[in-house]
């Protein structure tokens, strides 16, 4: 990851702990004037510290340095889930919308042991 071009990793700590990620990439884009778009992946806040602003300060920082970097527009996908999640508010209260079908193929299976720490 750390030899990826446009990539940015952003961390959220409370006492020296990881509490929060996201990640973005800034892709080159022939449209809009030739404008980069920035993707969105692996949003996650722990448990324990959900609903706490964690994942807003993260996304507004996010958000700042896409707009600094002169992207066009940003993209995220995120899973379908029951309203109650509070994913979805957190993403329309930046102003996201939601506005296209998203499709996703995994190619590459992930073991066992990752998927597992990837849950907790």
């Amino acid at each position: 990851m750390m030899r990826s071009s446009g990539l940015t990793v952003y961390l959220a700590e409370v006492d020296d702990q990881v509490v929060g990620t996201a990640t973005l990439v800034t892709m080159p884009n022939l449209t809009y004037g030739c404008a980069p778009t920035a993707f969105v992946e692996a949003v996650v806040v722990a448990a324990g510290h959900r609903r706490k602003g964690v994942a807003t300060a993260i996304m507004r920082r996010l958000l700042g340095d896409a707009r600094s970097a002169g992207c066009n527009k940003v993209q995220l996908l995120s899973h379908k889930r029951p309203a109650t999640d509070g994913a979805h508010r957190l993403y329309t209260s930046l102003g996201f919308e939601p506005e296209a079908e998203g499709f996703r193929l995994y190619v590459r299976q992930v073991p066992v042991a990752v998927q597992a720490a990837k849950a907790t």
